[in-house]
């Protein structure tokens, strides 16, 4: 079987693999004792403010791999990261923005309470704000803003 991947342009391609490569991760649900919703043990494009992850995105779009992206958007300090190694759990998600395109994406917001190294959870204490983006729109996960 032929890979359509070979007949796209670079930047439609690595955008192509950013969105394959995230969908293959797990998404599970986790408990967290302070929230009533389910958290998310999620793997994806992570960073501190929203127009950071459109930075990384419009790299990505112009043919940067994800860490190559991350690592421009972290040019003065580190705001971003491409996580797919372990899993942050998030609290309480939100759908910000659907991203539209031939690979479209749901970028949300929501608080960072744990990571997941392996089976061990390591709580994030105080827990952050964090915005991430991912192509599968989550269950329960209200819309708000431009969605």
């Amino acid at each position: 079987m032929l890979d359509a991947r070979i007949f796209l342009p670079t930047a439609r391609r690595t955008l192509f693999q950013l969105v394959a490569c995230i969908s293959a991760f797990t998404f599970a649900q986790v408990e967290h004792s302070e929230a009533q919703s389910p958290t998310r043990a999620l793997q994806g494009l992570f960073c501190n403010a929203s127009q950071q992850i459109d930075d990384a995105l419009g790299h990505m779009r112009k043919g940067l791999s994800p860490r190559e992206a991350v690592g421009l958007v972290n040019h003065d300090q580190v705001v971003c990261t491409f996580v797919d190694k372990l899993h942050y759990v998030v609290d309480r998600p939100v759908v910000i923005q659907e991203i539209q395109g031939s690979l479209p994406l749901y970028k949300y917001e929501g608080t960072l309470v744990a990571v997941i190294v392996g089976s061990a959870v390591r709580p994030v204490e105080p827990a952050v704000r964090i915005f991430f983006a991912i192509p599968e729109r989550l269950d329960h996960a209200p819309i708000v803003g431009r969605a």
